[in-house]
């Protein structure tokens, strides 16, 4: 057994002279967790020799590590700087019981006076996915939280901020205690912009590998391009067809800029319109035929392809090609062709997280990688500020994947992170064996480890959270499928409902009927609202209830992540429903429900301040996407309109 600290000691950390500095900013936050452990803000000195906790990096296979600890000291030895990263972070949660989420979810252990840890050894998991990647996207929480990041020259509406290198540097300590290896650190890049820059070199900084959105091949989005050709004076359309050679320009002078992080770049390939739409959306002299069409992006591609090669001198590189959108159906019917070393990442229907016709009807070649790109939240029709995504419906997916040998690449979308906390968690524990991951055991582990004897109630709690969700059916989900190109596959009965109504769903549905744009279509979703609506209410009679037998040392963590999100979903729920009741309601009637659908939102804002409390204050500055202040504003208009 080795004392780590007690009153008269704290142990020293050795690592090697020549450490990367992703290796060094891993013990300093190994130097942070002991110190907070033990109440002693100056001890754990890092030496260079001599050391208690000894920290080395080796060969061997990549990302690996080996964690001993005797009477004699800790040896945390990792095979390349991800290894030797990994097994610091291993160290710190499976010997001192740091929750790998904790930067986030605040929940850390006591301070002790001392510490003893028993002898043993254990080495990093064989991991069944290569590449394990976090996207934040529609991070708007994450931009808004912390003022100084800088400015985006972009001509789209939420972006005109950049995260601050803080709350970056912290998302990317979180995924790296939960073994991820690969970030897209934000939406729209654009490398060519010093405060965006910060975020590619902050990745990196860290040990990651980084790629690109799949809006922004190559690391060009339409609004990077528009940039380009603002600050350059180019002439003509930004148009692959018309005005092939300043595109092609363009692109080799991104991939200049990219190639500076040499093998932790991940090219992302591909060709299309402003922001996340089909290029002939954009571009009016693109083919009207699914094979003209699957003609020119295998072209754009082959083009990127080469380039990279040529500005690299080599083709030992990784580049991937997201199949989002009419990229599914255009691979999927073989118009798309791909070179043979890029990775094709099929993607999940965003709408039900679940995956298109495409990825059944694929052959997997022998010799060529396949990934996935999966939705925990995102905007608009989806989880965005709650966990949304139901882990035994993930769980599904990702043993779909693997036995469909498509894991060699995994990017999770992630959104802003800290609210989805939970399923972000889950993602991590899913990709590190898909095969074996078994949700009912990791709950169970889950919620023991934090609430003690009210484990089982709160295990229920969230349980039932996942089905009170409106199930929509597939009459709508086909619907969107077809508006917005997804490739949609008929899976039969399945033991989980499949399209739910998440917040930005809801969001969505109110603002459409509000302006009176709801689809004809769609079918008149009050009824089952209504049936979540009292699956909420007495769902959050019940976390009321439970609060009461919360350990102290857990009601912050309830109160936002189980209770909150509960209360979230019952006022949001509430609110569509007085909406829908508003707009087919005319004079004090209409009045009347227009007030009430307000006071549901009032609430849910009020009630979220427990989000924004302590070191999290400001937390909802940056909230512009749902902008619940202006949906109070919008359904007051509404209700006077007659």
């Amino acid at each position: 057994m080795l004392t780590l600290f007690n009153g008269s000691r704290t142990a020293a950390i050795e690592i090697d002279k020549n450490a990367a500095e992703a290796v060094i900013l891993a013990v300093r936050d190994l130097q942070r967790d002991l110190r907070a452990l033990s109440g002693q803000p100056c001890g754990f000195p890092i030496v260079t020799e001599g050391g208690d906790i000894r920290i080395s990096t080796e060969g061997g296979e990549e990302e690996h590590y080996r964690v001993s600890v005797c009477a004699d000291g800790v040896s945390i030895v990792g095979g390349g700087v991800l290894g030797t990263v990994f097994g610091v972070y291993a160290f710190s949660t499976r010997v001192l019981g740091v929750d790998p989420m904790y930067r986030l979810n605040d929940v850390f252990p006591s301070t002790r006076a001392e510490m003893a840890v028993e002898d043993g050894t254990f080495c990093s998991p064989a991991r069944a996915i290569r590449f394990r990647g976090w996207f934040l996207n529609d991070e708007d929480l994450l931009t808004g939280f912390k003022s100084g990041g800088g400015v985006r020259n972009i001509d789209y509406l939420f972006y005109q901020t950049v995260m601050h290198p803080d709350v970056l540097d912290m998302i990317l300590e979180t995924a790296l205690r939960h073994e991820i290896n690969l970030i897209i650190p934000s939406s729209f890049v654009d490398v060519d912009n010093p405060d965006e820059e910060k975020l590619a070199a902050g990745a990196v900084r860290r040990g990651l590998y980084i790629t690109q959105h799949h809006v922004e091949p190559l690391g060009v989005s339409y609004f990077g391009a528009q940039n380009y050709f603002k600050k350059h004076g180019c002439e003509g359309e930004i148009s692959f067809i018309t005005n092939r050679a300043v595109m092609e320009e363009i692109w080799e002078h991104y991939v200049r800029l990219w190639a500076k992080y040499g093998d932790r770049v991940i090219w992302q390939l591909g060709l299309r319109g402003r922001a996340d739409e089909a290029v002939w959306k954009r571009d009016k002299n693109a083919p009207m035929s699914m094979e003209g069409r699957g003609a020119l992006i295998t072209d754009a591609i082959a083009t990127q392809y080469e380039m990279v090669k040529r500005v690299l001198g080599h083709e030992n590189f990784f580049s991937t090609a997201t199949l989002w959108m009419e990229g599914a159906e255009l691979y999927g019917r073989g118009y798309l062709k791909l070179p043979d070393t890029t990775i094709p990442i099929f993607s999940d229907v965003g709408y039900d997280q679940m995956w298109g016709e495409e990825f059944f009807s694929t052959p997997r070649l022998d010799g060529v990688s396949y990934g996935v790109y999966y939705h925990v939240g995102y905007f608009d029709r989806g989880p965005h500020l709650s966990d949304g995504c139901d882990p035994r419906k993930m769980t599904y997916c990702y043993r779909l994947a693997h036995e469909m040998r498509s894991l060699d690449y995994s990017i999770v979308n992630v959104s802003n992170v800290r609210p989805l906390q939970y399923s972000v968690a889950y993602n991590a524990y899913v990709m590190s064996d898909p095969q074996n991951a078994d949700y009912d055991a990791y709950s169970k582990a889950f919620h023991s480890r934090h609430f003690g004897d009210a484990a089982e109630e709160v295990m229920a709690l969230r349980d039932a959270y996942y089905l009170a969700k409106t199930d929509l059916g597939l009459t709508e989900l086909k619907l969107w499928c077809e508006k917005f190109a997804f490739y949609f596959h008929d899976y039969g009965d399945l033991p989980f409902p499949r399209y739910t109504a998440d917040d930005g769903t809801l969001w969505r549905k109110a603002e459409a009927k509000l302006k009176g744009m709801y689809s004809s279509d769609c079918p008149d979703p009050r009824e089952a609202l209504e049936r979540s609506e009292s699956a909420f209410a007495a769902l959050y009679d019940s976390a009321c209830d439970t609060e009461t037998r919360v350990p102290t040392e857990s009601l912050d963590y309830y109160r936002i992540f189980v209770k909150y999100q509960i209360e979230y979903m019952l006022c949001l729920t509430r609110w569509a429903i007085d909406v829908f009741r508003m707009c087919d309601a005319e004079g004090e009637a209409r009045l009347a429900l227009g007030e009430r659908a307000v006071s549901h939102l009032s609430r849910m804002i009020d009630a979220r301040r427990v989000e924004a409390e302590g070191r999290w204050q400001g937390w909802h500055e940056g909230e512009k996407k749902l902008n619940f202040l202006q949906m109070i504003e919008l359904t007051r208009g509404a209700a006077r309109e007659k």
